[in-house]
């Protein structure tokens, strides 16, 4: 959202050319405007069209202003012309201010006209929604919002379900006998669900991926995510299940618990809801450390660490996105805004970088219009937003 100064600047720039005053620099300023958006050279059109600034600069011209001042002395003498004198003083001094009420016209015109604007843009700012592609072993690409509620035919003879926006492997529709890696790709302002052969139920975020195999076979079911994932694992105590990351393996056997590495992210969290898992954390000299944690229990490691933290956490502050909520807890405007950038699809800027650091305590809903949740950050707060089609710069008030 624009400031005030900024309509009041173009304002003059659009005034002198109007009346021919326009310097070089000046032109070129107004012409790089123009060409920084179609809003702008909407604006610009729009109100070129609608105020008829050439003809009034062209009244103003024809009057004479040393005459017109001369008559409003004459006028100052005479006290019994009082109303008259009033009267006639506003029409000099409305022909004085002319080219100020031109620019008051621009700016409040223009900041009425962008606002709407601004309101539509926020508005083209949605939640997620359910959207997925699925990368076969082969390299087809399927995108899953075309195949709703639908079987999906593989070439080799697999089945797959679409059904309910859940993608589903069972090993009855797994005619090959041989594994194939298969990749889940849910871009940014997106999220999915998947049901792997042995049952377990995976939910993956905004900007996540997840790779496995489309049967399990042998001691182990591994599979690797980038990004963040809440895992409802199908119990097996012969078989392990481990996710691995860059940075962690999480090993359990049948549990429930999140785990959250994105690339932008410098810490890999592991938030355990029920069961229990083994951790592996790795860094560019190897494995640095095993643990263990139970339920309520969160492993945060900082990437290239030698160990990571452990504590008691509130699970429902980490799990809450699958179920529809953003929750936070003295947390940082940076690691929140950094969550939203992944679900509304917006691109984030601070003008300050301090400004990251300040912290928020809160629920919101996650599928909330994006204008109340910048909204519900900037009441109380020492922080204001502007937005720009979908980039979001953050200012301090």
């Amino acid at each position: 959202m624009k400031t005030t100064k900024n309509y009041i600047d173009i304002s003059q720039l659009i005034y002198k050319e109007k009346s021919d005053l326009l310097s070089e620099t000046e032109a070129r300023s107004l012409q790089k405007w123009k060409g920084e958006s179609a809003e702008n050279l909407d604006i610009y059109t729009r109100l070129s069209q609608e105020l008829n600034v050439e003809s009034k600069i062209e009244a103003y011209n024809a009057i004479d202003s040393d005459k017109a001042w001369c008559n409003l002395e004459t006028e100052l003498k005479t006290e019994t012309k009082t109303i008259k004198l009033f009267k006639e003083f506003m029409r000099y001094a409305a022909v004085l201010l002319l080219p100020l009420a031109i620019g008051g016209y621009l700016v409040f015109n223009a900041i009425d006209n962008t606002e709407t604007n601004d309101e539509i843009l926020v508005d083209n700012i949605v939640p997620g929604t359910q959207k997925a592609s699925l990368v076969l072993a082969n390299g087809e690409v399927i995108n899953l919002e075309n195949q709703k509620d639908s079987l999906i035919m593989i070439n080799d003879g697999s089945q797959l379900s679409n059904i309910n926006n859940i993608l589903s492997y069972t090993d009855s529709q797994l005619a090959d006998a041989d594994i194939k890696w298969h990749r889940l790709v849910v871009p940014k302002n997106g999220y999915y669900m998947l049901k792997l052969s042995d049952g377990t139920i995976v939910h993956l975020n905004s900007d996540s991926e997840l790779k496995y195999t489309d049967k399990f076979i042998g001691k182990e079911r591994i599979v690797y995510l980038k990004g963040e994932a809440y895992f409802d694992v199908a119990e097996d105590k012969k078989h392990a299940f481990i996710v691995k990351t860059e940075s962690m393996d999480v090993k359990v056997y049948g549990t429930e618990f999140n785990v959250m590495a994105y690339d932008d992210e410098d810490i890999v969290y592991t938030t355990l809801v029920e069961g229990s898992v083994g951790l592996e954390l790795n860094n560019e000299t190897g494995l640095v450390e095993k643990a263990m944690l139970e339920p309520n229990m969160q492993m945060a490691y900082v990437k290239g660490s030698s160990g990571g933290q452990i504590k008691i956490v509130d699970t429902d502050l980490y799990i809450g996105w699958k179920d529809g909520l953003f929750q936070f807890n003295d947390e940082t405007l940076g690691s929140i805004l950094r969550k939203l950038s992944r679900w509304y699809d917006v691109k984030v800027f601070f003008q300050n970088p301090t400004i990251e650091n300040i912290r928020f305590t809160g629920e919101m809903k996650r599928f909330e219009e994006f204008r109340t949740i910048l909204n519900l950050l900037e009441l109380g707060s020492d922080v204001e937003f502007d937005i720009t089609g979908n980039v979001l710069v953050v200012n301090q008030k």
